[in-house]
């Protein structure tokens, strides 16, 4: 099939002259699209770096720049094109070179001018131009896990409790409703913690109780007013209808008649509770059925039979308007404010609490000297000041950037999106004066593929910048609908599995996007393009992966394609990453095939945990019974008998005893003595080589290689050994909780 279908939109979204928001499916090619598009806007400025594109991670960035750099040296050497796709990017690539050639760029000499960076490099950067600004004095390490940063914040947050700050009933007050349970709270904070780009304009930015308390009533009123509205205007031409049933209702139940139909107002939440009753189930099903319970007494002649009927009639007709049961079934969960309810007051209590433990974070940021991604983009913001008052950092990009690119902006965070803001400050007006020569922004993304929800990406951001645009610049909505990557018969099976796990329309409050199906590049392959599969018993799982392993074990002997395995969560795939490795497959499977199962690696934390600390027994005893010592349960409890009762001799003062020896048997003896000269060695040099050189000298010595099978087994040795070094490095040290985690 022909892919012209997309031509009308790829042609547009090249075109520099104007915004665009593109919406590109997996397999469309979006990569190729904001190729050209950089190309397009290289041959149109005066200097590269005023065409900048974002990304969201290091491995987009870097491949986004190998192809422009790609597309450069083949339009120079003049290499053949193999598709129209390729000629349109070599005619971009050619007019880019024109330009480099008469500006003199260098840029095929000068890489470092292509201004493609990662969304965290380029907040990064703006934080060390404005390090007063953002907070951020000296320049501090981003880390990727800085949880226990977090649980350090929370720890100097509780210290407060013993003096008299002003937090401190509320954080006394929060602790009485968890029972005291700190640990509890503590999770709980720590979570809020990794969260507060999300409820730090909530709660951030008010001073005295009563203004966060009446931000808050507000915040949630509009909210709670949002949802209504948009259900009212779904009833709305069923009003009159609806409101004579509620009526009928109340006055058989003695209740209050309402005297006329709910609006969108959060005072008349109740009201919407009665009516949503009325229509559905309490698990939010349609009715089949009404009762007296809900107004309608029973009866086969007269005002009830004539109502139930209107009812049943009224209710055929509601069953067709797309969306309208999931949003009735919503109306039970909204919040009812009750400013004097405990709830209420609880959240209150944390809302007082929060900013104080969000400075208590960057005093501990600045005390390790490193940062989490979500405070470097808080900061950036910082960097650039207000709308009224732009910092000399602003006024400067607001000269030096002139077009962005951003990708998968289905996954932007709240944080994100401000920035984007920010560095469009001015450009509508811009635009209004120039319009021959405009500032332009291309959003691509893919809201069906938004999956980062639970680290803040929230895909009705992308909605909300495809209908408003930034600063007055209003993007020209483009739908791609291609797909290169798989052949028919999968594109048609997802299109038809997928079609209603998707809402019918998209909501920008709710961050819901409707379903959008593909149309396939690629001819059908013979045979079914899908298949399915059920495995039921007690053994079902291990059948399961039995299975699988067969299939790509098959697949591998007849193919060289790519095979990737799709799973629910880490704990099913390493099973099969445990099958592939019995059977001698290769895979690549870094984040799933964790060190923790690999048992040299037990044996290294083992060893790492009875050095640190002469008190754990526990590791001592584990450390005897590892390959490279071994003895046997019996010689095991007699070291553990000797001495006298708790509290115990330490195990390593008991291994030294002389009488222990003619207590052991005689391949006990020989199996400690193997080990207590590299365990004395080991205490020796603590502190005089780096962790890792100490750590395996004393396994070498051991004998550990030696108890070591295999390749893949020196290979976790390796990689724990480095994460010694990074320990090191990162100046946490000798951690074992580090380690561990």
């Amino acid at each position: 099939m022909s892919d012209s279908v997309d031509a009308p939109a790829r042609i547009a979204s090249v075109d520099p002259g104007g915004s665009v928001c593109v919406s590109a499916p997996a397999g469309s090619g979006k990569t190729e699209l904001l190729i050209q598009r950089y190309l397009n806007l290289l041959s149109r400025v005066q200097r590269p770096e005023q065409v900048l594109a974002i990304t969201f991670t290091r491995k987009a960035a870097a491949e986004m720049r190998e192809r422009v750099m790609e597309a450069l040296h083949s339009a120079k050497e003049e290499l053949p094109c193999e598709n129209p796709h390729q000629r349109a990017t070599r005619a971009l690539a050619e007019r880019a070179l024109a330009a480099d050639a008469r500006s003199e760029w260098q840029l095929l000499r000068n890489t470092s001018r292509f201004n493609i960076k990662t969304i965290d490099s380029f907040c990064a950067g703006l934080t060390r131009q404005m390090p007063v600004l953002s907070q951020f004095g000296a320049q501090a390490n981003i880390k990727d896990d800085v949880t226990p940063l977090y649980t350090e914040a929370v720890q100097e947050l509780y210290k407060l409790l013993e003096g008299e700050h002003p937090v401190a009933d509320d954080l006394a007050t929060l602790l009485l409703h968890f029972d005291n349970d700190w640990e509890r709270l503590q999770s709980l904070l720590v979570s809020m913690l990794a969260r507060r780009e999300q409820w730090r304009d909530y709660v951030g930015v008010h001073h005295a109780p009563e203004e966060a308390e009446d931000f808050l009533v507000a915040t949630v009123g509009l909210m709670v007013s949002n949802e209504l509205d948009e259900v009212a205007r779904l009833l709305s031409p069923f009003s009159s209808q609806l409101l004579e049933l509620l009526q009928f209702a109340a006055m058989n139940l003695d209740q209050p008649a309402p005297a006329h139909f709910p609006g969108s107002r959060v005072e008349e939440l109740a009201a919407w509770i009665t009516l949503r009753d009325l229509l559905l189930t309490k698990k939010g099903d349609w009715r089949k059925k009404i009762s007296k319970t809900e107004g309608f007494p029973s009866g086969t002649r007269g005002e009830p039979a004539e109502r139930k009927q209107q009812w049943q009639q009224l209710l055929e007709q509601l069953r067709g308007i797309d969306g309208l049961q999931s949003r009735l079934a919503a109306i039970q969960s909204l919040p009812q404010i009750e400013t004097r309810s405990a709830s209420w007051q609880l959240v209150l209590h944390l809302s007082r609490l929060l900013p104080t433990l969000a400075a208590q974070l960057l005093l501990v940021f600045q005390k390790h000297g490193v940062v989490d991604h979500a405070q470097v983009a808080q900061s950036a913001l910082l960097a650039l000041g207000e709308d009224d008052t732009p910092t000399e950092l602003a006024l400067r990009l607001d000269y030096q950037i002139e077009h962005i690119l951003v990708d998968e902006f289905q996954d932007t965070a709240i944080t994100q999106y401000e920035l984007l803001q920010k560095l469009t400050r001015g450009w509508g007006e811009y635009n209004e004066q120039n319009p021959d020569a405009p500032r332009t922004f291309m959003i691509v993304g893919d809201g069906m593929q938004s999956i980062y929800g639970f680290r803040g990406a929230n895909v009705g951001l992308f909605l909300k910048a495809r209908r408003e645009g930034f600063n007055g610049v209003i993007p020209t909505y483009l739908e791609l609908s291609c797909n290169f990557r798989s052949d028919k018969g999968v594109v048609d099976w997802v299109n038809h599995a997928f079609q209603k796990a998707f809402p019918a329309t998209d909501d920008v409050y709710r961050s819901q996007i409707r379903y959008s199906p593909a149309t396939a590049v690629r001819p059908e392959r013979p045979g079914h393009a899908v298949e399915m599969r059920a495995f039921s018993g007690e053994d079902s799982r291990d059948q399961e992966v039995l299975f699988i392993a067969e299939q790509i074990a098959n697949c591998v002997a007849s193919t060289q394609e790519t095979i990737a395995v799709l799973g629910r969560s880490r704990s099913h795939l390493q099973l099969v990453v445990k099958q592939l490795k019995h059977l001698g497959i290769p895979y690549n499977a870094p984040d799933l095939d964790s060190l923790s199962q690999s048992p040299a690696v037990a044996d290294l934390l083992t060893l790492c945990r009875a050095l640190s600390s002469d008190a754990d027994r526990l590791a001592w005893f584990a450390l005897l019974r590892a390959p490279w010592c071994g003895l046997d349960l019996r010689d095991l409890l007699c070291v553990a008998r000797f001495g006298e009762a708790p509290p115990y001799t330490p195990v390593w003062s008991t291994l030294q005893h002389p009488d222990l020896q003619n207590a052991l048997s005689e391949d006990g003896r020989d199996r400690l003595q193997a080990i207590l000269g590299a365990l004395h060695k080991a205490r020796e040099k603590r502190d005089r080589l780096s962790v890792r050189a100490w750590l395996e000298q004393t396994w070498v010595e051991l004998g550990g290689p030696g108890c070591v099978a295999g390749s893949d087994s020196l290979a976790d040795v390796e990689s724990f050994l480095q994460l010694l070094e990074q320990a090191e490095t990162e100046g946490v040290g000798f951690d074992l909780d580090w380690l561990t985690q």
